[in-house]
């Protein structure tokens, strides 16, 4: 019985090699030409060969269909089916793709096929300057889903030269509104040497790109240009949270230590009028805490934005604090709070009542001088 389950299994096995079909290959690919491509005007080309690699059973699958697309208008295929080195007739069709049977392809092991095509036809026009597909190739089964693995495709960038100048209005304004930014960073105090160098090469790239007659090469550099607008823009924003935090902390910092000198130097613990200069400074704590926590995930944008938020409360609470001090070491019995309060009213009660006292006795005086000066006169 073991020895008839083990004949059945190298048996099955036998029989699945003999039906193993290798995937297509896709090699020697020529495009024409190398650069880009204008809407509707460039003509182009790509030449390739497809190989038909087997180790067992057939060179390709009969239920299975070769499909060759383009997004080229006008297209023309040409290709020739090469067996055992020795090439059949060619053939021509137009269209955007062409469809080959397993029947035309398929053929035992032993044999080796290839197939070599050429497709040309015109760039397709295009709203905006955008990748189209040149060619693609692709094995499918019999219901016309890709086989896994088999599938090649070679694009190329078509430019429409009417929407070059609209890119560079955009990039431009992008990259103006970026300088005023990198000058706030720098006047700020932070470094911006970095973002003043890519800034000059972004700059430099749409100039020659406006200036450029040749399509391609305006595409070209307002393409490394928009790449590098996109770079400074994510470290000008890293800069930007990096500063709002820092903004935040010196107010913060400073509004602790004026918490500190009412606690310790002052003996204010206590005082009431220092309990909503703590409860702000705590918010504007926990603000800084969140920007933090942001910057640290990568979160760039809100980090700076719930940094200045922290920032705002915390000059808030500053003016706060600085008042108050303002006003504890003006009057040192300020710094006793209610019983201060009373006891320099009381002082005020006294130094009225000595005043009329004064007044008083003045008045008496005087009084009794104007008295004698009349008796004597």
């Amino acid at each position: 019985m073991s020895r008839s389950l083990q004949f059945a299994g190298i048996l099955c096995g036998i029989i699945c090699l003999v039906c193993i079909t290798s995937a297509i290959s896709v090699g020697n690919i020529g495009i024409n030409p190398s650069g880009d491509l204008v809407s509707g005007v460039t003509r182009a080309s790509a030449s390739f060969v497809v190989n038909f690699p087997s180790s067992g059973g057939y060179t390709f699958d009969n239920d299975h269909t070769l499909q060759m697309d383009t997004e080229l208008d006008d297209a023309v295929w040409t290709y020739s089916i090469y067996l055992d080195g020795i090439e059949n007739p060619s053939k021509s069709e137009a269209g955007p793709n062409i469809r080959l049977s397993g029947w035309e392809l398929s053929y035992p092991s032993n044999r080796e096929i290839s197939l070599k095509v050429r497709v040309e036809g015109t760039a397709p026009e295009v709203d905006v300057s955008k990748e189209q597909i040149l060619v693609r190739v692709r094995e499918l089964d019999n219901r016309n889903a890709v086989i896994s693995g088999t599938e090649v495709v070679k694009t190329k960038m078509v430019l429409n030269p009417e929407t070059i100048g609209e890119s560079l209005a955009a990039e431009s304004a992008t990259l103006a509104s970026l300088r005023s930014r990198i000058d706030q960073l720098a006047a700020g105090g932070i470094d911006t040497s970095s973002p003043e160098t890519k800034y000059g090469q972004a700059d430099a790239l749409l100039r020659s790109a406006e200036s450029a007659s040749d399509f391609a090469r305006a595409q070209s550099d307002l393409s490394k240009a928009s790449s590098l607008i996109d770079q400074l823009e994510s470290e000008v924003v890293i800069l930007e949270a990096q500063k709002a935090i820092a903004d935040a902390e010196s107010s913060i910092g400073e509004t602790e230590n004026l918490i500190t000198y009412f606690k310790v130097n002052k003996s204010m613990g206590s005082d009431a009028r220092l309990m909503p200069i703590l409860s702000k400074w705590e918010i504007a704590a926990e603000r800084l805490t969140a920007a933090r926590d942001l910057y640290s995930d990568g979160e760039y944008e809100d980090a700076a934005r719930k940094a200045n938020e922290a920032a705002a409360k915390g000059d808030e609470v500053l003016t706060d604090a600085q008042a108050l001090k303002e006003k504890v070491d003006a009057n040192p019995l300020a710094a006793l709070g209610g019983i201060g309060s009373a006891f320099t009213g009381s002082i005020v009660t006294i130094l009225i009542i000595v005043v009329v006292v004064v007044l008083v006795i003045v008045g008496i005086i005087f009084f009794r001088r104007r008295r004698r000066w009349d008796e004597l006169g």
